[in-house]
């Protein structure tokens, strides 16, 4: 009868302690079985419409009793698993992506004769939460103000110059299970002194 017992509670625990190890797994390579997705960069026009490029106006106002602005836009994120379980529970919490932060880095494309460069690089922070299969709106800064008060943004002020630049943004992250995940996206910044109405 001990002998019974003692078989019968290792067949109901192995198949128990079994499925608790597998929902746990240690990741020894750090590669999240997540992913980050951008699928949309939404900038906006000198006039404030959207548009999927940006419009900056490095100085708001009538010079010279305008200020400097930031730009700050929006970037449609989405959070996937590597490879959906067909069948099975689903994803678990440990899926679960958290932003920490972004970079943005400049390169040029085109410009009028009086200006060229781009503006400094820069890494913001965030902190932003993203379930499997969600989207979330971030909004950040994609041009800084001390960029704008700044050579060559600055030598656009009160002038008709016109600077081109393509910025890309690199969203970084991890997963519940500290595994990193990142996502890169770009967009089209035409920089002036845009007419203020």
């Amino acid at each position: 009868m001990k002998k019974t017992t003692i078989v019968l509670k290792i067949v109901v625990l192995l198949p128990c302690l079994l499925f608790l190890l597998s929902c746990d797994k240690i990741n020894p390579d750090h590669a999240s079985s997540s992913i980050l997705l951008v699928t949309r960069i939404n900038g906006y026009t000198a006039t404030g419409d959207s548009a999927d490029f940006l419009q900056s106006d490095v100085y708001e106002g009538q010079w010279p009793a305008g200020t400097i602005v930031a730009d700050i836009i929006t970037a449609t994120l989405e959070a996937r698993l590597k490879e959906p379980e067909t069948i099975g529970l689903g994803p678990s919490y440990q899926n679960r992506i958290v932003l920490h932060s972004y970079d943005v880095t400049y390169r040029y494309i085109d410009s009028t004769v009086g200006v060229s460069g781009t503006p400094a690089d820069f890494r913001g922070e965030m902190s932003v939460a993203l379930d499997i299969d969600s989207l979330v709106d971030v909004s950040f800064v994609i041009i800084r103000e001390q960029a704008k008060a700044e050579i060559p943004l600055s030598n656009i002020i009160n002038t008709n110059e016109l600077l081109e630049v393509v910025a890309t943004v690199t969203f970084y992250g991890d997963d519940i299970a500290g595994n990193p995940v990142q996502a890169t996206a770009s967009l089209t910044i035409y920089i002036a002194d845009y007419a203020d109405a």
